[in-house]
């Protein structure tokens, strides 16, 4: 069995405030909490998570950004994606893990460019696919991330009706943000990426 790891670290958390800090901290968890695997922070802006799913680790990801961005425009992190050939064993302590797939993703961290948010350590079509949805999502308005994340869950297919009445909006706006924040390039994209791996 393959395994997702994600490394990331808050974007500029040295000019964050407390309130936003711990706004970052509970988005995540709350992201995580929504996915099959583990999750944990670390170095105090650090976080790392690990699922059995590589498959969907940029939907993994993207949700991660949708859920910090829909917070406050302010807040973001960085991600590295890599995917191994390992087992994640059921209450797994992810803290303690330092195999390879975990160190390949503290790595890809450690050597991205500032302009580069999100990044996969596969490498080729992984990679390129991964940087081009970082640069879409880099641009996520607050309201754009409010409005994308119900459509991110590959669980679940909302409609923009659905999505509009649970935000107190008009279908129409739920469609302008989706336009806006790039949804259906996103989408094709997670849907061709997690088609071909099954």
């Amino acid at each position: 069995m393959s395994l997702a790891v994600i490394t990331g670290d808050l974007v500029g958390s040295t000019q964050l405030s407390t309130s936003q800090y711990d706004a970052a901290l509970l988005a995540l968890k709350t992201a995580a909490h929504q996915q099959v695997g583990s999750f944990y922070s670390l170095r105090g802006d650090g976080w790392q998570f690990a699922g059995p799913k590589p498959d969907h680790a940029l939907r993994i990801a993207l949700t991660f950004r949708a859920f910090l961005k829909s917070q406050s425009d302010a807040l973001d992190s960085r991600f590295a994606i890599a995917i191994g050939d390992e087992t994640m064993m059921p209450g797994q302590d992810i803290q303690t893990s330092n195999t390879a797939t975990f160190v390949a993703s503290g790595r890809l961290l450690d050597s991205m460019n500032s302009q580069i948010l999100m990044a996969h350590s596969s490498g080729e079509y992984a990679h390129a696919a991964t940087v081009l949805a970082d640069h879409i999502s880099q641009q996520w308005t607050q309201k754009q991330a409010r409005t994308i994340l119900p459509f991110l869950t590959a669980t679940s297919k909302p409609t923009q009706k659905q999505v509009a009445a649970d935000l107190g909006v008009s279908r129409q706006a739920v469609g302008q943000a989706l336009d806006a924040a790039g949804f259906a390039a996103i989408q094709s994209a997670l849907n061709a990426i997690e088609t071909q791996a099954k």
